[in-house]
């Protein structure tokens, strides 16, 4: 009777925990998580199917607002992802390098250099921006290895469980609902419509003058931070050793006088990484030859909005494309169907930001949630025909 009576015991608190744990999963899952488009963008990659995307594309948002991989399916056969966090650090740059190679093994990863191209590497150790990347990562022993290596020993059980750090968030509910809808759908959906594009419906109005005619002759260097030429090297080590197929970039940007150091600092990060052996595509010295409009194709001064982005995903595509002879896997007849729908939301994503810029003076982001993709319905998702091109 006595052993009885233990048994049941033992079995009703282990349920009791095994409840109490389930509840702590979800809340920090669907609830009591910081769920943004950076979440949300980087979820959707892990949903990608193993080994199916062409090109993987990692950095800030000067990538993720820059390059639509919807148009260069539609328009170059590519499939690929933006694996990309705001504000990501040097050393998330290397963990999302080297999750990538884990999951996609691609048959290119192209980097946007933003992340080391700061004055100094304070941007490292923000803990916001490192937080808005690793939280976001499941398990593994990258994440780990970053943790471990990285993170104050008080600190780390933050990154492990995320519930610790946000467990204060029921206070901005009601207003949070509609993002948790949008982590449910893609749960559901089980891919990205967008495949990590966001961007701001805005035509940004400049008060300081343009440099980016300036930017074609511009060959001086400025030596980068140590720390994140170091970051930089290691990097550059690691694809050695895998045999990654690695390719830099620089989006352009609405270069001012405050902003200029960087691109100096670019064309140093160039100098680095072609004698490494990989190419660097300067294309923020390429603004013009691109046709990147200075008055109408940014939404601030570091982002394009989606007049800038059509522009510099063609141009970027071709050179992926031509310039460095990407081999491109064929898809199965579902893949097609899936990626269908995505230069369809696309296209419509397109117009839908047209509109807004076009007929109103507002600004209005634009990206994988609930509330924008229901507004896309309203627009056609027939292809984008430019007319900027002769």
């Amino acid at each position: 009777m006595r052993y009885q009576l233990k048994v049941t015991r033992t079995v009703k608190v282990s349920l009791f925990l095994l409840a109490i744990m389930v509840s702590c999963l979800v809340l920090q899952q669907f609830f009591l998580r910081n769920v943004d488009h950076n979440s949300l963008r980087i979820e959707g990659f892990y949903q990608e199917e193993t080994d199916s995307l062409d090109v993987v594309f990692i950095g800030a948002s000067d990538i993720y607002t820059s390059f639509m991989p919807g148009r260069a399916y539609e328009q170059y056969g590519f499939t690929s992802y933006l694996l990309a966090s705001e504000s990501i650090t040097s050393e998330g740059i290397k963990t999302a390098v080297k999750e990538t190679v884990r999951t996609q093994h691609p048959g290119m990863i192209v980097v946007e250099a933003n992340a080391f191209l700061y004055g100094n590497s304070d941007n490292d150790i923000n803990e916001a921006h490192v937080h808005k990347f690793f939280d976001n990562l499941p398990l593994s022993e990258n994440k780990i290895d970053y943790i471990n290596k990285n993170v104050p020993v008080d600190q780390r059980w933050e990154y492990f469980f995320p519930l610790i750090k946000y467990h204060g968030l029921w206070t901005e509910y009601p207003e949070r609902l509609h993002m948790i809808a949008s982590n449910l759908t893609l749960d559901a959906r089980g891919f990205n419509y967008l495949k990590g594009f966001r961007t701001t419906a805005y035509i940004h109005s400049p008060d300081k003058p343009c440099l980016n005619d300036k930017l074609a002759l511009e060959t001086g260097e400025l030596d980068l931070d140590p720390e994140l030429e170091k970051q930089l090297n290691d990097l550059l080590d690691y694809c050695d050793e895998q045999h990654i197929n690695l390719m830099f970039v620089r989006a352009p940007h609405y270069v001012t006088q405050e902003t200029y150091n960087r691109v100096k600092r670019s064309n140093k990060m160039a100098s680095i990484v072609n004698s490494r052996g990989y190419s660097y595509y300067t294309l923020e010295n390429d603004a013009k030859r691109i046709g990147i409009d200075e008055k109408h194709d940014f939404y601030n001064v570091d982002h394009m909005n989606v007049y800038g982005a059509i522009k510099f995903t063609d141009y970027l595509s071709e050179k992926i494309l031509y310039k460095e002879e990407l081999k491109v896997d064929p898809l199965s007849d579902e893949q097609k169907e899936n990626w269908s729908e995505v230069v369809t939301a696309t296209n419509q994503l397109y117009r839908y930001c047209d509109d807004i810029m076009t007929n109103t003076n507002k600004e209005k982001g634009a990206q994988e949630d609930v509330w924008t993709l229901l507004q896309l319905g309203d627009y056609s998702g027939a292809p984008i025909q430019r007319t900027d091109q002769p």
